[in-house]
């Protein structure tokens, strides 16, 4: 993953092109904080929460599974309850120089205008985003195919189930990974070179 991101995000920064700015990233740690501040100021964005009250609205209440699995299947392959959303959030790379991180907020707005795309930065946010908003805890897991290697090539949503506990100490949560064909609720890559932030720390 590159050194450099993009944050699209309204309010968040601006400069002569509107809403982007481009800045360094220490790390692949600092890079997973700045997505789960995303995810943080997502989950108390009144569009983001109404958008996840009708994407579950189909699940009897308490129903963490199935509230997990509306939101899941809404990102991954689409869901005819939120306007732009019907096909799901496409996966599209990044520039080759930056990483783009989108608040889920913007991203949902880019599914209104046509642009429903994002790499998987996005999806962590998005999906991370709405589960938060209705009360679960998140949090967000880089992942690198060698674990003798510094570098980590792809970043997916963590959840925890129950959505109040009680969790084993040794729990790592659930895998949220919407842009992989084969994933489905609870799918992770092969265990490899791994590193996870949960919104709380």
């Amino acid at each position: 993953m590159p050194s450099r991101y993009g944050a699209q995000e309204s309010g968040w920064a601006r400069s002569e092109r509107g809403t982007f700015t481009i800045r360094d990233v220490g790390s692949q740690q600092a890079a997973l904080k700045k997505i789960l501040s995303l995810v943080e100021k997502g989950s108390t964005d009144p569009v983001v929460r109404r958008t996840a009250i009708q994407i579950t609205s189909d699940c009897n209440s308490r129903d963490d599974m199935c509230e997990l699995q509306a939101i899941f299947n809404a990102v991954k392959h689409g869901t005819d309850k939120i306007r732009g959303l019907q096909d799901g959030l496409r996966y599209i790379a990044d520039p080759t120089a930056v990483d783009f991180y989108t608040g889920a907020r913007r991203t949902l707005m880019e599914c209104q205008i046509g642009s429903c795309a994002g790499d998987c930065d996005d999806h962590t946010i998005l999906v991370g985003s709405l589960l938060a908003s209705i009360g679960f805890k998140v949090g967000a897991r880089a992942w690198g195919p060698d674990p003798a290697r510094t570098e980590f090539t792809h970043v997916y949503c963590i959840v925890a189930l129950p959505k109040r506990g009680p969790w084993p100490a040794s729990y790592t949560g659930h895998g949220m990974d919407t842009t992989v064909e084969k994933s489905v609720v609870g799918w992770e890559p092969p265990k490899r070179k791994a590193l996870s932030i949960w919104l709380e720390d």
